[in-house]
């Protein structure tokens, strides 16, 4: 708020003061207008939902099985946006949402690598058992680490933890889709369905949290999200 002084005439003419007050513009904070969330959550949103449509067979008479539809989205959209949102969290100093984006990123990435590099031979010319082990043992990795990271998030809001909980279970369901399937199956179906369930349900969380990142930016309130599991 600011205070001007505006000369006016007197009666017996001479001059005074008026005092005018007038109201600055409302400044969002930088810490939240600025937010890595911004773009680390709807890249994130998007490249589950696009892998959770291929697991489905989603318009599979255009979409070749090679993800073809899948894998710009999962490298660009996903992959190298994730690790920018990751960059621009390490600039802010934000060590825990660079660490979130980062790994999330680097998910995407690797597991482009890993279905291209299958499909393309790149690891050699590999039977179907050894290429489904393959796929196997990326997924137990990947789920050891995320599970990690779920506890490590029982101080963030419980929004945040969900979302790790359902990459845990969808980890784990597509992991045991994939040990357990017969030869020349994708998966066993009544295990893999509730991982890609979770699958979608992940791009509707992501985005709550990209909207509520968006809103507070705006000068708005942060939708709610749940007091931490731990508090600090």
């Amino acid at each position: 708020m600011t205070t001007t002084e505006i000369p006016s005439q007197t009666s017996n003419g001479h001059k005074v003061a008026v005092e005018k007050t007038e109201t600055a513009p409302t400044e969002v904070p930088t810490s939240l207008s600025a937010n890595p969330a911004l773009l680390g959550y709807p890249a994130f949103a998007i490249g589950a939902l696009s892998l959770a449509l291929f697991l489905t067979g989603f318009n599979q008479t255009t979409i070749p099985s090679t993800l073809a539809g899948g894998l710009p989205i999962m490298i660009v959209a996903s992959g190298l946006l994730l690790i920018v949102a990751s960059i621009w969290a390490i600039k802010r100093n934000d060590g825990v949402q660079a660490a979130i984006f980062g790994l999330f990123g680097a998910f995407w990435l690797s597991f482009t690598v890993l279905i291209v590099g299958l499909l393309d031979n790149w690891f050699g010319k590999l039977p179907e058992p050894a290429q489904r082990g393959a796929n196997a043992n990326f997924l137990l990795v990947w789920f050891v680490l995320m599970l990690a990271m779920t506890f490590a998030t029982l101080r963030l809001p419980k929004a945040i933890t969900l979302l790790f909980v359902l990459v845990d279970f969808s980890l784990i369901t597509l992991f045991s889709a994939v040990s357990i399937a017969r030869p020349g199956a994708g998966g066993d179906p009544f295990i893999l369905h509730p991982g890609i369930a979770a699958l979608f349900i992940m791009p509707f969380l992501g985005l709550y949290l990209f909207m509520s990142a968006t809103n507070a930016a705006l000068g708005g309130k942060s939708f709610p999200m749940g007091k931490p599991f731990i508090k600090r």
